[in-house]
């Protein structure tokens, strides 16, 4: 695979699994002046959680949040009017990944009693959507792009966080209003128990279906998201993933051409809302380490057959950091190189700096150290058998590391 394809991989997967939500860079539909002030019944009301340090516990609804009649009934028919025009698969692997991470995280929700069910669409692009009643759909493409188990429970998290603060029947209560009375009176039968014709109810399956591609409101984005955060710190998924998927979109949002929205600008832009979960995560005491859940910068170590010996070799990514060639210490060659990656590895997992690298000469060998820890040590017999000196091939190594996390650095920015 040549290395620009590798890259543009690599930015499709970021700004994949930053695509959460793709409505969120859609302009959503500006109120009318005088329509009133639509309130969300109390039933179904619920409260956003603060922002503390730590998780706070949420206090669930009374009954658990059960889902009401009115989000069964939105929810039954927008799923009807979604699956008549894209693909569900049957697979029940990745039905099961999303809902393990479902029931993880629920208790930590303020509907623990609210029953999901979860369908994965067979759609390449990047995207997830939850609907009213506990409906959780996500995309082929999404579940192919995310990086982690942990990147993945953001973009879950933040559905069900709109499934539990009740945006999706605010969103369809939107977009009767914006289609007039009479889908505004059936509405309003639904959310009242009151029988309704079943065409008049798919009127307002399809009604939330064209509102989910106008997006929600900012409120509702920015509730969302820091409700997911705590949502992860409590199921003991790591919350910086909802950092790392917000960048993505952030990059994305870049990339494209800037047009003024004006008063139709309802969403915040990616890098507010990357802001603003930074600084939740700071306020939360959160490592802010996004090699914790990104499958980059992973070392490794294996062995090659050169010049008629076995010797060992340290992997970065794409990059052979290091290649042992002689015993020492006990540790063949091999082991060496075990070793060295192994030692690398946690000092990559621990932030690793590209500042903190520094090569020390000692005489017939070299060290390379990371963080104040040495992680790379070159002996004699391993510049002899490179026809080298052991200094260089430290500096060798240091170079290569610092490429491998500058590169890293440059990916990410926005």
């Amino acid at each position: 695979m040549s290395r620009d394809v590798k890259t543009k991989g690599r930015i499709w997967r970021f700004a994949a699994a930053a695509a959460l939500l793709v409505a969120s860079l859609a302009p959503a539909r500006p109120a009318q002046a005088d329509e009133p002030k639509a309130t969300t019944p109390a039933a179904t009301q619920q409260p956003a959680l603060p922002s503390a340090p730590g998780a706070p516990i949420v206090k669930p609804a009374p009954d658990g949040g059960k889902a009401t009649p009115a989000e069964i009934a939105l929810g039954v028919n927008a799923a009807q009017q979604i699956e008549k025009e894209m693909k569900v698969l049957d697979d029940p692997a990745d039905v099961e990944r999303v809902m393990k991470i479902i029931k993880r995280v629920a208790p930590y929700t303020q509907r623990p009693a609210m029953e999901y069910q979860s369908k994965i669409l067979g759609d390449p692009g990047i995207n997830a959507f939850s609907l009213p009643g506990g409906y959780a759909y996500v995309t082929k493409g999404l579940l192919d792009a995310v990086e982690s188990d942990d990147e993945l429970a953001a973009v879950v998290a933040h559905e069900m966080a709109h499934v539990c603060l009740n945006h999706g029947v605010d969103l369809a209560r939107r977009e009767a209003k914006m289609n007039g009375k009479v889908a505004l009176a059936v509405l309003a039968s639904v959310i009242a128990g009151k029988n309704v014709d079943p065409g008049s109810v798919a009127l307002i399956g399809s009604l939330f279906k064209t509102g989910l591609l106008s997006g929600y409101s900012q409120q509702a984005e920015t509730q969302a998201d820091a409700n997911a955060v705590v949502y992860l710190q409590a199921s003991d998924y790591h919350p910086v993933a909802m950092l790392t998927v917000i960048e993505g979109l952030a990059r994305m949002e870049i990339t494209r051409p800037y047009v003024e929205l004006g008063i139709f600008q309802t969403h915040p832009f990616p890098q507010q809302r990357a802001n603003a979960v930074r600084l939740e995560l700071m306020t939360m005491g959160v490592d802010i380490n996004p090699r914790l859940v990104l499958n980059t910068l992973k070392t490794k170590a294996d062995t090659v057959e050169e010049n008629g010996r076995t010797i060992g070799r340290v992997h970065l990514d794409e990059y052979v950091v290091f290649e042992p060639a002689v015993d020492a210490g006990g540790l063949s060659a091999q082991q060496r190189a075990e070793k060295a990656a192994a030692d690398l590895g946690r000092q990559i997992m621990g932030n690793l700096q590209m500042y903190q690298l520094r090569v020390a000469n000692g005489g017939s060998q070299a060290t390379v150290f990371a963080n104040g820890e040495p992680v790379i040590t070159v002996l004699p017999g391993d510049a002899d058998f490179h026809s080298t000196t052991a200094g260089e091939l430290a500096k060798q190594a240091a170079d290569k590391i610092k490429l491998a996390l500058w590169q890293e650095a440059v990916r990410r920015a926005y």
